[in-house]
């Protein structure tokens, strides 16, 4: 990735058409992922050369963000001997890890900040440079967002409005919206989610909860914390999500829930699992912590269970700038004691209803949530395409097992799995190449020290235990491109036919 940060007068010029070489650059920073366009305004005037400031960025140069002047930034170029503007550019540079300042068609003369014209800047071939293929990459998704999570941040910070907040009460309204529910409640982080969620279900000391062992470990231990204990049915081939035809096996007069994942970005079979719970009065909580914006049958994941619990640590498709988290529900009670469980079991300021946790989620979270939510659509639909991409070209090796996409399902592929022959070796051989993959999960759950005490035997949960052995994540968040995309498939048909 090439960083660059463009003086005014580029952007300038773009918008208004009068060099040809400054909207060649821009355009190529909007279309070229391995290049990211970055501008500042150091002075009232250059907020003026830039037209309508932010709002002209925004508007009609997508790919360019707006550094605002800072105090940090202005300290930085007060202590610098190059005087205020140039300390600037290069407090810049320092701060935002930026490889070039840009000018437009003459010569930037300063030897101490590394510069380009911008001609030489249009002429820069990032995939020669950096032909490295991320696994994730969230440094991508800044520009959509960093003019409006700068602003808010500064915001909370001059107003000293950190724990809870006008953007947690927004953000909760928001995304309570966006999944066709009642309610929506912030908090620190998705374990404590689908802790809170289960407690206020009333599951505790005694009780079992049936789930899947092909998950991460917060699924279990949030039962498990609770009191109760997780009990494990398999998972399907292709989806890889709860079979709901192994439930009923699995229910005994201690069970009090169920706990469908809704892994890797696919709503699990809700009705089935929905008309089981009902026919034996169980609860149901939707581990939606990869599913944001998932859609089943119309409805959208965290809308059809009791409640649904959301991670949105920075990884997710709906990342915080740290840890967060977010209970979904139509049940008033269930918001309610969530609401209060998070809060130390307060009802109201020192008036405690029950004990309770430190479970809050923050202001500054919930600004960057909000200002990423406005582009979740848009973001899943880029994964969409990708993935799509993924079928078409890998879909004639036969080494190798694609997802399957159910018809009553929108994927939101907060991850592109395979299962595939080799898949060690296929990992460390795309490595090489600079193409970079990950393993969900290596161990299954079942077979976990943290659960050795229950004696579960290998080959209990088979399809699990093969996901585990085989099962291959592939590059995959919205910023990647076609080209790159299609690069990943063809190095795995190398592999394959070497």
């Amino acid at each position: 990735m090439i960083k660059l940060l463009l003086l005014p007068e580029i952007l300038n010029a773009s918008i208004q058409k009068t060099n040809h070489h400054a909207v060649e650059l821009v355009e190529k920073c909007r279309l070229d992922h391995q290049l990211q366009g970055w501008t500042m305004a150091s002075t009232v005037q250059a907020l003026v050369d830039l037209g309508n400031s932010g709002s002209a960025i925004q508007a009609n140069i997508q790919g360019i963000s707006l550094i605002p002047v800072n105090a940090r930034l202005s300290y930085e170029a007060l202590e610098s001997d190059l005087g205020f503007e140039k300390g600037l550019q290069l407090a810049a540079l320092k701060m935002f890890k930026i490889d070039y300042l840009v000018g437009l068609d003459s010569a930037i003369d300063n030897s101490q900040i590394p510069a380009l014209t911008c001609q030489q800047a249009v002429e820069l071939d990032g995939s020669k440079l950096t032909d490295r293929i991320d696994f994730l990459n969230l440094n991508l998704s800044l520009h959509s967002i960093f003019d409006q999570v700068d602003g808010w941040h500064m915001d909370i910070i001059q107003n000293t409005a950190f724990a809870g907040g006008n953007h947690v009460a927004e953000f909760e309204k928001e995304f309570a919206d966006f999944c066709q529910t009642q309610h929506a409640v912030g908090v620190s982080n998705g374990t404590d989610a689908l802790l809170f969620s289960l407690l206020a279900m009333g599951i505790g000391k005694g009780d079992e909860v049936i789930t899947v062992p092909n998950t991460f470990i917060a699924t279990t231990e949030a039962i498990s914390q609770t009191g109760a204990t997780p009990i494990f049915v398999d998972v399907l081939p292709g989806t890889y999500l709860m079979n709901p035809e192994l439930i009923e096996s699995k229910i005994t007069g201690k069970t009090k829930a169920i706990v469908p994942v809704h892994l890797y970005g696919q709503v699990a079979d809700m009705d089935a699992i929905l008309s089981i719970a009902k026919k034996h009065s169980l609860r149901v909580l939707e581990d939606s912590c990869q599913a944001h914006g998932a859609v089943y049958q119309g409805r959208k994941a965290g809308s059809m269970g009791n409640a649904g619990a959301f991670s949105m640590y920075p990884g997710k498709n709906l990342g915080a700038f740290g840890e967060a988290g977010c209970v979904t529900t139509n049940d008033d009670d269930i918001a309610e004691t969530v609401r209060c469980l998070r809060e130390h079991g307060q009802s109201k300021k020192y008036y405690h209803r029950l004990e309770g946790f430190n479970g809050r989620m923050d202001n500054m979270q919930a600004a960057a949530l909000r200002a990423k939510l406005k582009h979740l659509d848009d973001w899943n639909e880029n994964r969409r395409r990708w993935a799509r991409i993924y079928q078409e070209n890998l879909a004639s090796v036969s080494q190798i097992i694609l997802p399957e996409v159910v018809d009553y399902s929108a994927h939101v592929f907060h991850l592109f799995v395979i299962l595939a022959e080799q898949s060690h070796e296929l990992s460390e051989f795309l490595k090489a190449r600079n193409i970079y993959t990950a393993y969900h999960y290596p161990v299954p759950l079942h077979l976990q020290d943290a659960y050795k005490d229950r004696n579960e035997k290998t080959g209990s949960y088979p399809v699990t235990e093969r996901c585990s052995e085989t099962l291959l994540s592939l590059p995959m968040f919205p910023e990647l491109s076609e080209d790159k995309v299609k690069r990943v498939c063809e190095e795995i048909k190398v592999f394959y036919h070497s």
